[in-house]
């Protein structure tokens, strides 16, 4: 089986080089004859930034990529409106890329200065491709790697229907480099609230940095296309209003070298081929910049084929089942480009919660949104010393009856000031950090109480309104929030009515940390309140306390620290059919899953000796896996996260 690619950008080059490997006999064929200029820099997900680091396990991937740590969106007046931390984005300049793919190919599998003019049919299944230098190329399957202006789609199935050119692009790689937070890998965007307008910037090394100017395309009279100097007055006069930096961006830049992108896209295709050719890339398909999807997509679309040529020996098996892989995540991020489009050029339209993140959208799990036959209400609170002993129980629940409990968090007010404050043995701060040392050696849990001697928090409230703030962005994400906040107090002694913890706790834990302190202001302490009026009116006192209702009513409920086999009993009376998950258990998997633990929690969550939970971590931390975080009454094991 001979392959013939038609393109030679991301797409192309990265389906050839995987079917090089798998010795499968390809051919690319690029119309330009060395590096193409275009294209600048791009974002790349991890998703495909994993493929690239797959392909060469022997060499580390040498081009030249920055990691993206952080998304921030202002006003033009520095309001921040978006702050959210990033996982696995990077900044990958195009030349490079290529660059680097282009050492991979030898000249009999990557041939340059080719224009593809049309295909040989012979029985409708096209044998050869033609190129206006008159070379032709014979193979057994053709894929059109081509780019948006494809005339390999335009052969199989006509022209397209392009959307209207409602936004243009204008991007280019300044020269400046001393911009705030540019050790920090920050993604900054600047976004008028009036109008379609926006200026972002990246940086991609030490010295340069990829920045972007979006706008209504309505803005333009095409004068900005005529030369580099009328391009760059453009530019300045458009955001003559924004912060000095874009101007300082924009005075360092080589407008030469600066383009104009027409964005536009077109509806997802019923099919991605015809006969023995296929569409890979965004001659498939293509969506709007916004989403920063198009290059992963490109490396998902060619990861995803070159599959499926191990998998099947016939054209149309594998190009079915490759659009039937690939075309309902594009789908996806065609509409979320048009509606992140509308908003853009309709800043009013924009909800009070805020703006959407340009960046394509992981898929949420909506397993939780299942209808589980088993409530929980769990009132806790954050400074709760017992509600931090009882946490490895609560997370052995989650992993062996998950699909049975809908566990609802509910926040207590276990301390609203100290000013005549008065529970059992606890009247004041002092009181608080020796409760939490008898505590630590009572149940062997790592509880550093030298925090209320430190720096003593004043209230639970502000972290309790925190976690209703973290609710309304994502329930999941504010359940690990709340264990973040309680791992800063309880272990590292941080003081978490601190705004500054807060944010941070919220970027680690991928909340809209800037949302989420407007929303602390606002709609979170409408909640919190409701969550008070909830406790008293069920008569809660202590915490933690667990209310497990039934479908039939059944009301069950468990106050304080109490054994797992109790938990299990209580869901075996209400749901007597309840069956414990059988899982396989393997120690990295499980700190990939909870982040951290102690030696205790470990082996209680593997059922195992402190011996063998000690052998086990060991073995992690010798290879580099987790790290160790010292605690005044313990350690804790935290999973170390790998680029």
């Amino acid at each position: 089986m001979k392959v013939v690619i038609i393109g030679g950008g991301v797409a192309g080059l990265t389906l050839g080089i995987l079917l090089h490997r798998k010795n499968i006999d390809v051919v690319v064929n690029e119309k330009f004859i060395g590096i193409e200029g275009r294209g600048h820099a791009f974002l790349m997900s991890n998703d495909g930034y994993s493929i690239l680091k797959d392909f060469f396990p022997e060499t580390k991937v040498p081009f030249l990529s920055k990691k993206v740590n952080q998304f921030s969106l202002k006003r033009i007046d520095k309001e921040e409106l978006i702050k959210i931390q990033l996982d696995g984005w990077y900044c990958i300049k195009r030349a490079s890329l290529i660059s680097f793919f282009y050492s991979l190919l030898d000249s009999n599998t990557l041939k340059q200065g080719r224009i593809f003019s049309h295909f040989i049919f012979e029985n409708e299944k096209a044998v050869a491709a033609v190129f206006e230098n008159g070379d032709v190329e014979y193979g057994d399957i053709f894929i059109g790697a081509d780019g948006s202006n494809s005339k390999v789609r335009d052969t199989l199935f006509g022209k397209v229907t392009f959307s209207n050119i409602d936004v243009k692009e204008i991007v280019g790689i300044s020269g400046r480099s001393s911009i705030e937070n540019q050790q920090a890998s920050v993604f900054q965007k600047y976004q008028s609230i009036e109008m379609g307008l926006a200026f972002g910037f990246i940086p991609i090394s030490a010295d340069e940095l990829v920045w972007f100017m979006q706008y209504d395309a309505t803005f333009s009279d095409g004068q900005e296309e005529n030369s580099p100097e009328k391009l760059k007055l453009f530019c300045k006069e458009m955001l003559k209003d924004f912060p000095v930096e874009v101007a300082e961006i924009l005075d360092a830049n080589d407008f030469s070298k600066t383009y104009i992108w027409n964005t536009r896209d077109f509806d997802v295709l019923p099919t991605f081929h015809k006969n023995n050719i296929a569409l890979i890339g965004d001659a498939a398909h293509l969506a709007l910049p916004f989403t920063s999807a198009g290059t992963t997509n490109a490396i998902l679309d060619a990861n995803s084929l070159a599959s499926l040529f191990e998998q099947f020996d016939d054209s149309e098996n594998i190009f079915t089942t490759f659009y039937n892989e690939r075309s309902i995540n594009l789908a996806s991020h065609t509409e979320q480009g048009r509606e992140l489009k509308k908003l853009f050029l309709n800043p009013n339209l924009h909800s009070e919660r805020g703006y959407i993140v340009p960046l394509v959208s992981n898929l949420e799990n909506n397993y939780d949104a299942l209808i589980k036959p088993l409530k929980v209400y769990y009132f806790t609170d954050p400074v709760c010393s017992s509600c931090w002993v009882i946490q490895p129980v609560l997370r052995k629940l989650k992993l062996e009856y998950d699909e049975y409990l809908d566990i609802e968090y509910h926040m207590g007010g276990l301390l609203p000031s100290w000013v005549n404050y008065d529970k059992g043995n606890i009247n004041n701060p002092s009181d608080a950090a020796h409760h939490w040392e008898v505590m630590s050696k009572g149940f062997s849990v790592p509880l550093d109480g030298d925090v209320w001697i430190e720096d003593p928090l004043y209230s639970s409230f502000p972290p309790s309104i925190a976690f209703k703030a973290a609710q309304l962005q994502n329930k999941n994400k504010a359940v690990l929030f709340l264990r973040r906040l309680k791992e800063m107090l309880f272990l590292e002694k941080k003081n978490i009515t601190n705004i500054d913890w807060i944010e941070n706790a919220a970027l680690s834990c991928g909340l809209d940390s800037s949302v989420l302190l407007k929303d602390m202001k606002g709609k979170a302490i409408e909640l919190f309140e409701e969550d008070l009026r909830f406790t008293a009116e069920n008569k809660i006192n202590s915490f933690p306390t667990f209310i497990f209702i039934s479908g039939s009513g059944t009301k069950i409920t468990l106050e304080g620290i109490q054994s797992y086999e109790k938990f299990e009993d209580i869901i075996h009376q209400l749901i007597p059919f309840a069956v414990k998950k059988k899982r396989s258990i393997i120690p990295l998997k499980l700190f990939e899953k909870l982040d951290n633990m102690t030696v205790s929690e470990f082996a209680f969550l593997n059922d195992t000796s402190k011996e063998n939970a000690e052998l086990a971590i060991g073995e992690l931390f010798d290879a580099g896996l987790i790290e160790k975080f010292n605690t005044k009454n313990g350690v804790i094991w935290r999973h170390k996260f790998m680029d």
